[in-house]
């Protein structure tokens, strides 16, 4: 009876273990699958092999609200090239909406930040991020030469943009009602060429006759390397 006993026991641990095993796992070392923590997040090696190689050379002033230091951002182009995932270890991004080759759109906990790549030419780019915190947003641009990156003024880059929204841009009523109540800018980047800014505080209505419109859109001209303005227009 005791002998029945400890063989039932013995087959009940054996079918125990084979419900528990992973399909397809074995003994084979080689058909081991990697174990990887949840706040991995898969990234194509091949696919964005230039966004990795950028994010390692930005300065650590790329980001404002979270900590996304250049030597962090080296250490994932590390694991994306080895392992083919990096991970978020800090917690730092909510939701991954696009990791692209040339543009990154990220949910943080309390806002969004993105980034877009303007390539002139090979090893030679401008980058753009708009880091939207509690809705507020803070707007940076570098330019990239192969492994040095300079922080680059907007004006610079996008043009005089806030006057280019004037009807007329010597007017003084319309400077001081600018004045009086400044133009609140929002930044819009994409995976394209374009580049749009929108005065949220301002519409046609109170506008007086002041502006040519509210939302702006450029264009990079990579010839030239600044931003070329196609129109300014209306928009809700």
């Amino acid at each position: 009876m005791k002998r029945c006993l400890l063989i039932f026991l013995f087959a009940s641990v054996i079918c125990s273990c084979k419900n528990n095993s992973k399909p397809g796992s074995s003994g084979d070392s080689s058909n081991v699958n990697i174990s990887v923590s949840p706040d991995t997040i898969n990234v194509d090696r091949v696919a964005n092999r230039d966004m990795m190689i950028i994010l390692s050379i930005l300065p650590d002033t790329l980001s404002k609200s979270f900590n996304w230091t250049r030597t962090q951002r080296g250490i994932m182009r590390e694991s994306v090239e080895k392992n083919g995932f990096l991970v978020d270890s800090n917690e730092v991004f909510k939701t991954v909406n696009i990791f692209k080759n040339n543009h990154i759109d990220l949910t943080l906990p309390n806002g969004k930040f993105l980034l877009t790549t303007y390539q002139i030419r090979d090893g030679h780019y401008v980058i753009v991020t708009v880091e939207t915190v509690n809705q507020r947003q803070t707007v940076h641009a570098y330019e990239l030469y192969k492994s040095s990156a300079a922080e680059l003024n907007l004006d610079e880059l996008l043009g005089k943009y806030s006057l280019n929204f004037m009807a007329d841009a010597s007017n003084q009523a319309c400077l001081g009602m600018l004045y009086d109540k400044n133009p609140i800018f929002n930044f819009t980047i994409s995976e394209d060429d374009m580049l749009k800014i929108k005065i949220n505080n301002y519409n046609e209505g109170n506008a007086k006759g002041c502006l040519k419109g509210n939302l702006m859109t450029l264009k990079f001209n990579s010839k030239q390397m600044p931003f070329d303005l196609q129109e300014v227009s209306w928009a809700n």
